[in-house]
């Protein structure tokens, strides 16, 4: 790929579980399909940083979108984007959303030639010799992956730059079928530095002998269960006098955050209140335009007191809101537990499960004993 020069200052972008196409849960259809036409925008930024910063190496650690749901307006983004970068060389590794086998853009023989797909389960090597780089990676060949590539292997030259590209479970749980890595096994490998996906939250930058490893996270947040805001690393290489430095520094190109609260409201008997209180939240938090924004109303209330329906995220100024009830019909029932008609015995009949350490079970006992409440009262109730 060239002769080696001079070039003592290289520039590495690490970015992965970017997810494009994902079908967005706990979003309308509309706002879903809005959320795939924004992160295609920010994989587009990102590229547009390439670009804009001269970034020598891309290191795509994995499920770059999820190849289900994978459409042609995201194949051809992919390919005019990399396209667009010929002074980028970007190595791809297949990850378990986007792994290799069927996959209808990384065998298609559409990516130009700046791309280098891994689509080995072991351990593959790339050469960047005008840099005296060594990328090291595997790539998912099916969703599953129990294999350890970097068992008993070690790099080659460690008179070059050797980096590790890969989605991998580094010292995840037994029997783990996500490639599972050791950070022992990182020490002996003994490459400089080692780009990990497959984790949503972005991970500190970690020391590990005399090597570093990262997590990068998502490039932008793809539910409630990741909070934040997402991005990319971009990692400076310094190769001066026999010697290494690494420069690791968070990047980010979205906007959307996801977030979870709780608000209890413990007694509270009428709706203007419990808005009032997500209002509060929201004016602490300076939640706004762009964020998505899940409340868990909790707490003990009376057991006539419907908690409303979910509320107009228009209405608090947000991209989306959702609304939980996990109260419990538990506020002022001393004389239900008395009480000796049907109603009262019903009451009886699940305050053990009212009370139970069991979140779901609590919650399916609570309805249970609203709707029965209703039927007894000739109350129509509507959750």
């Amino acid at each position: 790929m060239g002769q080696t020069t001079e070039k003592r200052h290289i520039k590495f972008l690490q970015c992965g579980d970017i997810h494009l196409d994902t079908p967005y849960t706990g979003l309308s259809a509309e706002k879903s399909e809005e959320r795939r036409r924004e992160l295609r925008n920010s994989f587009s930024r990102m590229m547009q940083y390439v670009r804009d910063r001269g970034i020598d190496v891309v290191l795509m650690c994995g499920d770059i979108f999820d190849t289900v749901y994978a459409t042609n307006t995201t194949a051809e983004v992919l390919i005019r984007e990399f396209r667009n970068c010929p002074d980028a060389i970007f190595v791809i590794a297949p990850g378990s959303s986007d792994s290799y086998e069927n996959n209808p853009i990384y065998n298609s023989g559409r990516l130009p030639q700046n791309c280098h797909v891994i689509m080995d389960e072991h351990l593959s090597r790339v050469d960047i010799n005008e840099l005296n780089v060594t990328v090291y990676g595997w790539g998912f060949r099916t969703p599953r992956m129990a294999e350890n590539p970097l068992y008993d292997r070690h790099v080659d030259d460690i008179s070059r730059i050797n980096v590790v590209c890969g989605y991998a479970d580094l010292d995840g749980r037994i029997g783990s079928e996500f490639c599972p890595i050791s950070t022992d096994e990182l020490k002996r490998f003994g490459a400089d530095y080692y780009a990990f996906g497959s984790r949503h939250a972005a991970g500190n930058t970690e020391r590990v002998g005399a090597s570093f490893y990262t997590y990068c996270g998502s490039l932008e947040c793809t539910g409630f269960d990741n909070p934040g805001i997402g991005g990319a690393n971009l990692i400076i290489v310094d190769d001066k006098n026999g010697g290494i430095s690494i420069d690791v520094r968070k990047l980010t190109f979205g906007h959307l955050t996801f977030h979870t609260e709780q608000i209890d409201v413990t007694g509270v008997n009428a709706y203007n209140e419990i808005i009032n209180r997500i209002s509060r939240l929201i004016s602490e938090k300076k939640y706004g335009i762009e964020t998505a924004l899940r409340v868990e109303v909790t707490g003990d209330i009376d057991p006539r007191f419907i908690i409303p329906k979910n509320l107009d995220s228009e209405a608090f100024g947000l991209y989306s809101f959702d609304m939980i009830d996990k109260t419990l019909p538990l506020f002022g029932t001393e004389k239900l537990k008395r009480d000796m008609s049907v109603k009262g015995e019903l009451f009886r009949n699940l305050l053990p499960r009212l009370e139970s350490d069991d979140e779901e079970d609590r919650l399916v006992a609570a309805r249970a004993f609203r709707v029965g409440l209703a039927a007894l009262e000739n109350r129509d109730i509507d959750f």
